[in-house]
């Protein structure tokens, strides 16, 4: 377990720097299936209740595709403020199914199914090795015993904790999204959509409320011979009610982010991206008040022209405001009629 940090890092490491036997082919643009952010929402405990779409590309399905995300996320956040306190110490595991049906020229329908699991987890020492390795600060992590599971969140209007391990179905998501424009080099596309209130709220998997969501999305190539490919999203978010959160709630939320992808091969890519939402409370404690910022950065290959395989994982930019380290995996499977 110790060396699963390392071996995941090798990892990426091959995934960017093997030779491929296609990059002496003669059609590249036949290779790869078309350019699409990395996969990348905010596992941290409270902000994994309300619906934050991650980004995506402008550029609609135009049949069926299908998209498989994991990720692990180690959480570490001890904050106090007055009469609020916080305090996230475990690991989260996400699974999402996602499914996204062309069923006209302009329009297409999108199902999102979450498994969600908390727990104790196994990364802490793997964790803490790191930051003794490169002379890190931890914030008092090494001081507290490894692998165990505590969510706890107090102030004068609200208490809630999670001690116990936890798992099941999170919030299904459901969209509709318009393709705006489309040319050969850009596109634009708005989506719409609404998270179900389907994960128990008392095991910390759903809000135990609806939430409203709204992106413009845009995609778009580098306007020169560079084989980069951009991407932006901008959107908001109106979260329903929600007892867990509790009356410090905040219920309209911004969600932002940028991302480029930088086809490196005929088969590889490497992306990088920022993404960044409102605090989904307001709070004297900044973990949850003040704006999340997120890195990304990964690596994906194609496997054939519709079938690609990508890992990455995210760092928390401002610091606390997301998981202490989140680890990511896809596989995504998106035809197209060339």
């Amino acid at each position: 377990m110790n060396n699963l940090l390392d071996r995941y890092l090798l990892a990426l490491l091959l995934l960017v720097v093997l030779p491929s036997h296609d990059a002496i082919a003669q059609s590249p643009s036949n290779v790869a299936p078309p350019s699409q952010p990395l996969w990348a929402e905010n596992l941290s405990p409270m902000a994994q209740l309300v619906a934050l779409p991650s980004q995506r590309s402008a550029h609609i399905a135009q049949s069926w595709q299908w998209e498989l995300h994991s990720a692990i996320a180690s959480h570490w956040t001890i904050q106090s403020s007055g009469n609020t306190a916080v305090g996230f110490d475990g690991e989260s595991t996400r699974a999402i199914a996602a499914f996204e049906w062309g069923f006209a020229p302009r329009w297409s329908a999108r199902v999102s199914l979450p498994w969600i699991n908390h727990g104790g987890g196994f990364l802490d020492g793997v964790i803490n090795d790191w930051h003794r390795l490169f002379g890190m600060s931890d914030g008092g992590r090494q001081n507290f015993p490894q692998d165990q599971l505590a969510f706890l969140y107090s102030s004068d209007r609200n208490s809630q904790s999670l001690a116990a391990k936890a798992s099941g179905i999170g919030d299904v998501r459901t969209e509709l999204n318009y393709q705006l424009t489309q040319s050969s080099t850009d596109a634009w596309s708005l989506s719409a959509g609404y998270k179900w209130a389907t994960g128990d709220d008392d095991q910390w998997l759903g809000s135990g409320a609806g939430d409203v969501f709204a992106t413009l999305r845009y995609s778009g190539r580098h306007r020169s011979e560079l084989p980069l490919t951009w991407h932006a999203q901008l959107g908001f978010t109106r979260a329903g009610k929600s007892m867990l959160l509790g009356p410090h709630q905040r219920r309209n939320l911004w969600h932002a982010g940028f991302a480029v992808d930088w086809r490196i091969a005929q088969r590889w890519s490497l992306l990088a991206q920022i993404d960044s939402h409102e605090g989904v409370m307001q709070s004297d404690v900044a973990a949850l008040d003040e704006p999340t910022i997120m890195l990304t950065l990964g690596a994906r290959y194609a496997i054939t022209p519709w079938l690609s395989v990508e890992a990455s994982f995210i760092e928390d930019i401002r610091v606390e405001s997301a998981p202490d380290v989140t680890f990511q995996a896809s596989f995504r499977w998106t035809p197209t009629d060339d």
